[in-house]
């Protein structure tokens, strides 16, 4: 192959690797992409004696040169170099689980095939997840890449019982979980998924034992992250402010009141949401405004939120008392000139007024719990304490830490910078001592997608 036709030959083997990652059919067809893409390249398998020529394939940033390098590397017996190409890959692609795969084997981790043997995950029985497009999942598409539908497309019946649905369920009840990261699944990561026999549910417990993959009743769990429209503008989740233009509201509210709703019929819980702010958005403020329209009295709402604008007025005006039970507010920092920096267009005292005004719903038990969450980098990370102190002075039922991620708004070399749970990053050490402090010793404090850092700092995760 000519050296100029090389990366449009690599950008259509990017796409055709990224599609792979969706398939409910064929969840290795990622590596199928990859053997592929070798021979149109090489003109055979990649292996270790390519690894110079596919150094210099990867320079351009392909994921799939990436991946063919690191795999070279790999072969050659050069893991850490194989290791920090699939990072780069994965900063550009992570939720890929075939690149996920492939950081094991270089990072010496072992994932046996049937460690999951005997366990059972409730999502995909209970749960769904919305995404900007209108893809629906049954949890975070970190977790679990492939859509079960799509809101604009299908009814909610065919949705929630589509063949992809069924597909993912057959692979719970399998004990395969082929489908799911184990990277990014905090449950699957942490091994705290529950076994069959302890399913506390009678209704699950009937789920596991008859094997079922379709379900007569919708969903009770929903998270709505369909729209990114969000106040602030915060560099680990975008690279500008997003709000969305006055006939895509009116769009989705179209699509709310034909789908949305009715997926809600039999709902116990909806989260809004995971993708912006809800009270950012005029779409989602139009969803809480409007839950007569759902039928069900009993929905209870859980709302995630950078809290900047959820002031005593709007809650009044939203008619949110009696409805809500979680409070989880994204701060990222437990200091003013942090949060300047990570929390874009927000401002620390309009944040701490709001905090107060939370705090009191709390102690007058007009919500059910109330909860500070950090997505930790290489900016907030020696302030995890002083937010645990923080979130005790409020009142708070807890704190959640998540490792960074990248949602596309870095470049991989930004992206390096912010990780510092990355072995390799120069404040790693300073990152384990960190989370060997006591504040953190405690059950009241979550941590997500550090799993190695906790194991190298002496800690587990709770």
């Amino acid at each position: 192959m000519a050296q100029s036709d090389a990366p449009v030959r690599l950008a259509e083997f990017d796409r055709a690797f990224a599609a792979a990652n969706l398939q409910a059919h064929d969840p290795d067809a990622g590596d199928g992409v990859l053997e592929n893409a070798a021979r149109a390249l090489l003109g055979h398998p990649a292996g270790a004696a390519d690894r110079a020529a596919l150094t210099r394939l990867a320079a351009g940033g392909s994921v799939v040169a990436l991946a063919l390098a690191a795999r070279a590397e790999i072969d050659g017996g050069t893991p850490k170099a194989a290791a920090a190409l699939l990072r780069r890959a994965l900063a550009r692609a992570p939720n890929h689980l075939t690149l996920q795969r492939l950081l094991d084997t270089a990072e010496g981790r072992s994932r046996p095939a049937d460690a999951l043997a005997g366990r059972f995950c409730p999502a995909p029985f209970e749960n769904i997840e919305t995404e900007p497009g209108g893809d629906v999942h049954f949890c975070c598409p970190a977790w679990l890449p492939v859509p079960i539908g799509n809101l604009d497309t299908q009814s909610a019946d065919e949705i929630w019982n589509s063949p992809a649905a069924q597909a993912i369920r057959a692979s719970i009840h399998d004990g395969s979980y082929r489908f799911c990261s184990r990277t990014h699944c905090p449950k699957l990561s942490e091994g705290t998924l529950p076994r069959r026999a302890a399913l506390s549910s009678p209704w699950l417990r009937r789920q596991a034992e008859s094997g079922a993959t379709t379900l007569k009743d919708g969903p009770r769990k929903i998270v709505l992250s369909h729209d990114r429209s969000c106040n602030l503008s915060c560099p680990s989740c975008r690279k500008g402010l997003i709000l969305a233009r006055r006939e895509e509201q009116a769009a989705m509210n179209d699509m709310a009141d034909k789908v949305l709703f009715p997926l809600m019929r039999h709902a116990d819980r909806l989260r809004v949401t995971a993708s912006g702010d809800p009270f950012g958005s005029a779409h989602f403020q139009y969803v809480l405004r409007h839950l007569d329209r759902a039928d069900n009295p009993r929905l209870i709402v859980d709302l995630q939120t950078n809290g900047t604008l959820l002031t005593p007025r709007l809650w009044d005006r939203l008619g949110l008392e009696g409805k809500v039970g979680k409070l989880l507010v994204s701060v990222d920092a437990a200091r003013p000139e942090t949060y300047a920096v990570l929390r874009r267009g927000g401002r620390w005292d309009e944040l701490r007024r709001n905090l107060d005004f939370f705090a009191a719903l709390r102690r007058e038990d007009r919500v059910e719990a109330f909860r500070l969450d950090v997505v930790v980098q290489a900016l907030n990370a020696d302030e995890l304490p002083e937010v645990v102190a923080l979130a005790r002075r409020l009142g708070c039922d807890g704190v959640k830490f998540q490792m960074i991620r990248s949602w596309g708004s870095y470049t991989p070399e930004q992206f390096a910078e912010a990780d510092i749970s990355d072995p390799a990053h120069p404040g790693y050490a300073a990152f384990l001592e960190v989370l060997r402090a006591p504040a953190l010793a405690s059950p009241y404090v979550e941590f997500w997608g550090m799993e190695r850092a906790l194991a190298e700092a002496g800690r587990a995760a709770a």
